[in-house]
């Protein structure tokens, strides 16, 4: 269990540091399992939003109209920042930030 924990921390350090450089106002991240639940989250991230990122990022999925294996990165907008979702595998990653 301890090399998972090491492992996800790993996982969630990189798109944040490797997004840091483009986008200086990352407010948080989470990492969410296929069935919603939060794996693990730093940062400033809204209470009780595992559930409904996982089932964005499979919705979206199903809209893509080509038939790719790729799964499409989804960016949502509002006056107070912005998310960016990617499911790969059976994790779902979400990146916020702030305006």
């Amino acid at each position: 269990m301890h090399t998972l924990r090491r492992s996800l921390d790993a996982h969630m350090r990189l798109p944040v540091n490797a997004m840091t450089c483009h986008l200086s106002e990352v407010s948080g991240i989470i990492c969410v399992d296929s069935n919603g639940l939060c794996l693990g989250a730093k940062g400033n991230i809204p209470q009780q939003c595992s559930g409904y990122l996982s089932a964005l990022a499979t919705q979206a999925a199903k809209l893509s109209q080509n038939g790719s294996a790729v799964d499409p990165v989804i960016c949502l907008e509002t006056e107070h920042g912005s998310l960016l979702v990617k499911k790969a595998d059976n994790m779902t990653t979400a990146i916020f930030k702030s305006s």
